[in-house]
């Protein structure tokens, strides 16, 4: 019995399977299991969802974890989640399963979703991100951003004396603020990147409306993803191939275009995926692996029955 897990800043799915036929799957709120106040209850609640989904305790479970954004942070809900769990645990973030569900085994997976990131992992196993940071401080290219930055560009419009185009209108209407200053309070009021991120689709109706500006906030957030992409290559991560995907960049292909388009002229030979299969299947492939004691040399080193295991010794486990 194997456990595939995508964590996603909304969402969270999960699918168990055994002797190759899928036996169960469950996609929820993210919100329903972890509260991010008391870390070891949210790892107790994921470990109670696998073993409901999978009917039993799996041999493998595998997790990409939105917000485990360094070592440190995935290798501590690894140890939480195996104390609690038998058999092989690996926990990644979760743009890291966009490689395997794209039959890639190396390079850099770029998330554009709720959030944005960056990862890759280095000859030493260790990932290496860029972008990540919320949507307060960063998440540029991301659903969050997106809003973010159109409203910026709508307030610095004004602000020459313009008048409000498409998007601006959107953003009112969807606010439903009667005037342009109060964007700023309806959007922190809303204040979480799943809230902001949900009013992404107004920007690309801009877009499509005609709206220069919306062109221009879609350009820009292409041209983040792909220096995101960039500074890893700079810091030593393999530039062959860039997967990308996420809820937003799946859905608009004006953003996939500007993306392809900026990557192209920072990373001529890197070669840009649009990943069309769910994440989830990249953990899939993962356990799979994992199941047979094959682990990838990119990856890092599994929890076995509650010991994190060597590169010699976790095969023997």
């Amino acid at each position: 019995m194997i456990v595939g897990i995508d964590i996603g800043g909304t969402k969270t799915q999960l699918i168990a399977e055994h002797d190759g036929s899928m036996v169960g799957e469950a996609l929820v709120d993210t919100s329903e299991w972890r509260g991010r106040i008391d870390h070891d209850a949210d790892a107790k609640a994921l470990v109670a969802l696998v073993i409901a989904t999978a009917r039993q305790t799996p041999t493998v479970t595998v997790v990409g974890a939105h917000g485990c954004d360094s070592d440190e942070d995935r290798m501590a809900l690894q140890t939480r989640m195996s104390s609690h769990l038998s058999g092989t645990v690996l926990v990644l973030n979760d743009s890291e399963l966009l490689l395997p569900a794209a039959g890639k085994t190396s390079g850099i997976s770029v998330i554009s979703g709720t959030g944005s990131i960056a990862v890759s992992r280095n000859a030493s196993r260790g990932m290496i991100a860029s972008g990540g940071w919320g949507w307060y401080l960063g998440d540029e290219g991301s659903a969050s951003g997106l809003v973010r930055e159109a409203a910026r560009t709508v307030r610095f419009a004004l602000d020459q004396g313009e008048s409000l185009d498409p998007l601006g209108r959107n953003l009112m209407d969807a606010l439903a603020v009667a005037s342009p200053i109060e964007i700023g309070r309806a959007l922190g009021t809303i204040g979480s990147a799943a809230g902001i991120g949900r009013l992404a689709p107004l920007v690309f109706d801009a877009a499509d409306a005609g709206s220069k500006h919306a062109e221009a906030v879609i350009a820009d957030a292409g041209r983040s993803l792909a220096v995101l992409a960039e500074q890893l290559v700079r810091r030593g991560a393999p530039g062959g191939d860039v997967v990308t995907g996420g809820g937003v960049i799946a859905r608009q292909s004006r953003l996939f275009t500007a993306f392809q388009s900026a990557l192209a002229s920072r990373l001529p030979d890197a070669t840009l995926t649009l990943l069309s299969a769910q994440p989830v299947l990249g953990a899939m492939v993962l356990a799979r692996k994992l199941g047979v004691g094959d682990l990838p040399v990119t990856l890092p080193l599994p929890h076995i029955d509650g010991a994190l295991k060597t590169d010699q010794d976790w095969r023997a486990a």
